[in-house]
């Protein structure tokens, strides 16, 4: 059995890699990466509720597969995305994790938006996957990034 030192970097290079998969996702153009360090049962809870109710096309609970379908059309109207983790904690006794992430995303033909989200995640036994989500998004600048993107689909 690992020691809870052990364990507790283990998990934060789980939570550390699956961050910065969301830049390796629209480089790549391949939203699989979004759930590369997910079990395959997790769930991804997208918060504020008020956000997700102005959005009928995303759901307020997500599998990897709806969450990688639904991010197909977004990260194909992307250019670049860059992550900056703020700060992460990590409890190995509870298994749990907590980011505070800066993100910038371009989209193609519009000005950068940066964007702060706020993770949850509880981890698998052994720490290397991630087998629950909570995402507090930036909804103002979530909603110009969402706007962005259904004005590029339209044309």
């Amino acid at each position: 059995m690992a020691s809870t030192d052990e364990l507790r970097a283990v998990m934060e290079s789980t939570l550390t890699r699956f961050l910065e998969n969301s830049t390796l996702a629209v480089k790549n153009k391949d939203t699989s990466l979004f759930s590369a360090l997910l079990s395959p049962d997790c769930l991804r809870y997208l918060k504020p509720t008020t956000f997700v109710k102005s959005y009928p096309f995303i759901k307020a609970v997500e599998t990897n597969a709806e969450y990688e379908a639904r991010m197909v059309p977004e990260v194909a109207a992307m250019e670049e995305a860059r992550v900056k983790i703020v700060e992460i904690v990590i409890d190995p006794i509870k298994r749990h994790g907590s980011a505070h992430v800066e993100h910038w995303t371009k989209i193609t033909g519009r000005e950068p938006i940066a964007l702060e989200i706020c993770w949850y995640v509880d981890f698998t036994e052994d720490g290397k996957k991630i087998s629950r989500i909570v995402e507090f998004i930036d909804t103002a600048a979530s909603s110009k990034i969402i706007e962005s993107i259904l004005k590029l689909a339209k044309k």
